[in-house]
């Protein structure tokens, strides 16, 4: 087969994940997952099932809305291999996504720093922890200017 084709499968591939990461996290509740209440939904309400639950409930936890980028990064990449642009993922492209997607998230972090439970909710483990070290020792104007130039940054790594 040739590689066109190849990479043409790769793409649609890629897309499919990201509109299947989408979907579940577009269809999130809480009361999908067994180990959050005592009753949950049975079947799942989320679109794509108990998978699609669990996999969503994880990403919100640890990114929070920055996970929402998750379906996004993987859509840019699908279009870039469909087109046969071969996205080198060396080391430095794919710390540069995991900083935009850990910056992003501590950035939402920051903006909620007064607000413990929407901080958590909004920001995610990850995203809670970080900006509570960030304002404790930076304040919020420099959470912003840090992560603000850290995405910045990490767009540059990634493009």
């Amino acid at each position: 087969m040739k590689e066109k084709r190849i990479n043409e499968i790769k793409g649609v591939i890629l897309i499919a994940v990201s509109i299947i990461i989408l979907a579940s996290l577009i269809s999130f509740t809480p009361y999908d997952l067994s180990f959050y209440t005592t009753h949950p939904n049975i079947p799942p309400k989320n679109l794509i099932r108990t998978f699609g639950a669990y996999f969503a409930g994880a990403l919100l936890f640890l990114f929070g809305w920055a996970s929402y980028l998750i379906p996004g990064l993987l859509a840019w990449l699908a279009i870039r291999i469909f087109r046969n642009e071969s996205p080198s993922l060396r080391l430095p492209r794919v710390l540069g996504m995991l900083v935009f997607l850990i910056s992003a998230s501590v950035l939402m972090g920051v903006f909620f720093a007064g607000q413990e439970a929407l901080r958590f909710s909004r920001a995610g483990f990850l995203g809670a922890v970080i900006a509570r070290l960030v304002v404790s020792n930076f304040g919020r104007l420099g959470g912003y200017i840090l992560f603000l130039t850290l995405i910045v940054l990490s767009v540059a790594l990634v493009t």
